[in-house]
């Protein structure tokens, strides 16, 4: 489909986390208790090489349903 011409990417792996607002995001992130979800984090991560995007999703919802 591609014809060889794709490109890899420059990560390993990629973990998504959805939060309501950036508090939340930024509770969770200074939250010690959220360090029981890696507990082998230092066995297989380089921090020093971790990139972090963030961004916004908007939803527009009418009567209950998703419409854009």
């Amino acid at each position: 489909m591609l014809h060889g011409k794709a490109q890899m990417l420059d990560y390993d792996a990629i973990c998504t986390f959805v939060f309501k607002d950036y508090r939340d995001f930024a509770r969770f992130m200074y939250d010690p208790a959220s360090k029981a979800l890696t507990p082998d984090h230092e066995n297989f991560m380089v921090e020093s090489e971790m990139r972090m995007m963030v961004g916004d999703e908007y939803m527009v919802i009418e009567d209950g349903k998703r419409v854009g």
